[in-house]
């Protein structure tokens, strides 16, 4: 066994911090067990950042007593959980067999370690990282696919139609596509839940779709009214955005900033990244998903995920611009944005004269 192990040092956009919740959203892909990923993240706590710099060895040298002690877990246990990581090569034992782990540190650098080793896992941040945005977007297609099953359903049901309704029902009888997993299927339940609603919306006209969205709205049958609905699609989804998407990631909050990163996984941040990442803190933050799914229609994703940002970033100040609710101060600024009231770009220049003015740059 090698106690002088070293490794290549994580990618420069991976901190020690960032790969412990890379870990986390990757625990499904790489089938690690509960007590697998907490004894990583354990040892990723107990390693400093010097550790994981090229050249370095990453490791502890804690005893099974010890570390049955710290997890209440028999030393059976633990040397089971690290069996499983072995296996998973995320990391590799370096002291012989039925011998005492040791370690010597020396001016904060790692000099030996015959104990636990993290190069394997440090080794494959990349790997872990293209699993975790694998998952993101198969979990995002689910996601789209069950909101556009249910938003289908709630549209034939307004057309107030009983012949639609059933031959929605046949289509999915139980009408939950929360149930629903395999992605060709959902995307054929869409297709023909699509087919039922144009077939049954002839009679007053086919469902309005607003312009640069792939969603249907639903049906109106005030002629008058679909004309307001249409005019005002066009004039606010069409708006110039002056904002560019490497603007919008220095403009937005630590939090969120890491949401974009994990999302663009190492690529220069696009607006796809972005208003995913705005989506799932808009969640997180009590937006509804239809007050969302509204102002995308209205205004476009990337002002809407724009909206997000600069709110986000206001409740996290004081003085004049700061804002005690950032999803309040979100659903202010859209709806503005979507009655043509243009505050949006002054918000963005005010914000960005301030960052600039305290750190220097954005």
């Amino acid at each position: 066994m090698s106690v002088r192990l070293t490794h290549n040092g994580l990618p420069a956009d991976i901190t020690p911090y960032r790969l412990k919740l890379l870990l986390q959203q990757a625990k499904t892909a790489l089938g690690l067990s509960s007590g697998a990923l907490k004894y990583l993240e354990f040892v990723i706590d107990n390693c400093q950042p010097s550790d994981f710099q090229q050249g370095r060895i990453c490791a502890i040298w804690h005893s099974l007593e010890r570390l049955g002690t710290v997890f209440r877990l028999s030393k059976r246990q633990i040397g089971r959980i690290e069996a499983e990581l072995v296996d998973a090569d995320l990391i590799k034992r370096t002291y012989p067999e039925r011998k005492s782990r040791f370690g010597e540190r020396s001016d904060g650098v790692i000099k030996r370690a015959a104990g636990i080793n993290l190069a394997p896992l440090i080794e494959q941040t990349d790997y872990i990282r293209l699993l975790v945005s694998r998952q993101m977007q198969v979990d995002e297609d689910h996601k789209r696919l069950r909101e556009q099953i249910q938003d289908l359903f709630k549209q034939i049901r307004e057309l107030e139609n009983d012949e639609a309704d059933v031959a929605a029902t046949s289509i999915l009888p139980r009408r939950r596509p929360t149930e629903l997993n395999d992605i060709d299927k959902m995307q054929k339940i869409a297709e023909a839940l699509e087919a039922v609603l144009t077939d049954f919306s002839t009679v007053s006209g086919q469902p309005e779709v607003s312009v640069g969205s792939d969603k249907n709205v639903r049906l109106i049958t005030n002629k008058e009214k679909k004309n307001i609905t249409r005019i005002a699609a066009r004039s606010s989804g069409n708006g110039r955005l002056n904002t560019s998407s490497a603007h919008a990631r220095l403009l937005a909050g630590t939090k969120l900033g890491e949401y974009i990163d994990l999302y663009a996984c190492g690529a220069p941040p696009d607006w796809l990244s972005i208003t995913r990442a705005t989506h799932d803190l808009a969640h997180e933050l009590g937006i509804s998903s239809r007050l969302w799914g509204e102002m995308c229609t209205r205004i476009g994703e990337a002002k809407t995920a724009l909206c997000l940002i600069v709110a986000d970033r206001n409740s996290q100040r004081n003085g004049e611009y700061g804002v005690d609710n950032a999803a309040a101060s979100f659903t202010e600024l859209a709806r503005k944005e979507a009655r043509q009231i243009a505050v949006l770009d002054s918000i963005i220049g005010e914000l960005t004269s301030s960052l600039m003015q305290k750190g220097g740059a954005l």
